[in-house]
């Protein structure tokens, strides 16, 4: 299968998925993807690795079903 991106939303009642393939809008630990990468909050050229995707979740990220 192939990746796409996805866009975290973060709020105060947590970090949502906004997804090109689905109209649901889920928490982004009850999505089906793995987690690997997410756009840098400091500097929107750098994709940074996360080591513990569900813990280290941030605003964007690449997911992958």
């Amino acid at each position: 299968m192939e990746g796409h991106a996805v866009l975290t939303v973060k709020t105060d009642r947590g970090d949502y998925i906004l997804d090109n393939l689905t109209d649901d809008i889920l928490l982004w630990s009850e999505t089906p993807y793995g987690y690997y990468k997410r756009q840098s909050q400091d500097d929107p050229n750098q994709w940074v690795w996360l080591d513990d995707a569900r813990a280290d979740m941030a605003t964007s990220s690449i997911g992958t079903r």
